[in-house]
């Protein structure tokens, strides 16, 4: 907290009124079932993002990201995204949507620093957002409800940003819970703490490094696909008004669904069992369960939703060897987020992970790209400081 106190008092030569934190997050599954309201297991990480605001005499806003460097001065009459306001887009969004609930925003100086991986998919445009939000609500709405504070953020997303509202972000982002993980049920907008196991195993997080450049459209592509088939199954008279509950031979009987988008359909089905399946081997100390049922989910990431690579294949691949037969572990790894490169996870015996590291080695050799490996922990929520 005091690096970003001294960085924004030296940046506008005023302290800040308040500093509020939000953490990066993975999702360990169930991230790509939202529109179907499906529920999502995500875990806040020991990476985070502060944020400091002041006020200023005028209506203006200015910007300062310590991590980019790079600073932004942004009018209260310019506050719709824009393509080339990149990173500032995450603040000016939640702005706006606090204006248009009918509350009265001055102008604000910002200071950014984060300590959250660039461009791994490890959520940290959605921390700055409820980082802002926290912000926000302390300086001018404090009673807004937690739930309200929800509502707008999402809002923040789907009318402002024009993307899906990434529910399971903001709600692991502001309740997660050190030595937890987080699920997100997405019908309910709730969330639930789930322990996680901290003694004799370590998470590592592994970016690939691969340029996801197609990433974002690739998997649009698919959502969408498995979006009309939704509507496609929800005029059928014979399905269920829970999409989860849907079954395989219910989806086979219904016609105007490709084959292609149908397996696509088949693991959304599947992924959301994944979860109660993962929480309740969690919850029982089953870890050979929970460990099955992460593979099984990143080989449906692989082989039916099609959006993983060679790349993250390997690295899963690597992490999986430390697995032994019939053991009561939680050894596993699976791919996470938008896919077509990015990160993986794998939670390992903590005496392995030296050996894990030597086996990337090769990986560079093999596919020209050097991975960066981040150790991490299940921590704490956003907060005010």
């Amino acid at each position: 907290m005091h690096e970003i106190v001294l960085h924004h008092a030296e940046e506008y030569n005023t302290d800040p009124l308040v500093v509020t934190v939000a953490p990066g997050r993975f999702h360990l599954l169930g991230e790509h079932t939202w529109f179907a309201k499906g529920n999502t297991l995500s875990m806040a990480i020991n990476n985070n993002l502060y944020l400091a605001v002041s006020q200023r005499s005028d209506m203006n806003y200015r910007l300062h990201s310590v991590s980019l460097g790079e600073r932004k001065k942004i009018s209260s009459s310019n506050l719709k995204y824009r393509r080339e306001d990149r990173w500032a887009n995450s603040v000016k969004v939640v702005i706006s949507s606090f204006i248009e609930y009918g509350i009265h925003i001055t102008g604000l100086n910002f200071t950014i620093f984060s300590e959250i991986p660039a461009d791994a998919g490890l959520g940290t445009p959605n921390a700055l957002k409820v980082a802002t939000g926290l912000a926000l609500r302390t300086l001018f709405a404090p009673k807004l409800t937690d739930a309200t504070l929800v509502s707008l953020l999402e809002r923040a997303n789907t009318n402002f940003l024009k993307t899906h509202a990434h529910r399971a972000d903001i709600l692991c982002a502001l309740f997660a819970k050190e030595g937890h993980c987080v699920k997100i049920d997405n019908r309910k907008i709730s969330s639930e703490l789930v322990a996680f196991p901290k003694e004799d195993y370590s998470i590592i997080l592994t970016d690939s490094r691969v340029p996801r450049v197609l990433a974002r459209e690739e998997l649009a592509q698919r959502i969408q696909e498995c979006i009309r088939a939704y509507e496609v199954v929800k005029e059928s008279p014979d399905a269920p008004s829970d999409f989860n509950q849907l079954t395989e031979v219910q989806l086979e009987e219904i016609s105007g669904i490709k084959e292609s988008v149908r397996r696509r359909v088949v693991f959304i089905m599947r992924e959301s069992e994944r979860v109660h399946e993962a929480v309740n081997a969690l919850k029982n100390h089953e870890y050979m369960l929970f460990s099955r049922t992460i593979i099984h989910s990143h080989e449906g990431l692989r082989d039916r939703f099609e959006i993983s690579c060679p790349e993250l294949d390997w690295l899963v691949k690597r992490a999986q060897e430390f697995i032994i037969p019939d053991a009561p572990d939680l050894v596993c790894s699976r791919m996470t987020g938008r896919g077509f490169g990015g990160c993986t996870y794998s939670i390992l015996r903590t005496p392995d992970i030296e050996s894990y590291k030597h086996k990337l080695d090769e990986y560079e050799r093999i596919f020209g790209f050097k991975p960066m490996l981040y150790t991490v922990y299940p921590s704490d929520g956003a907060a005010v400081l």
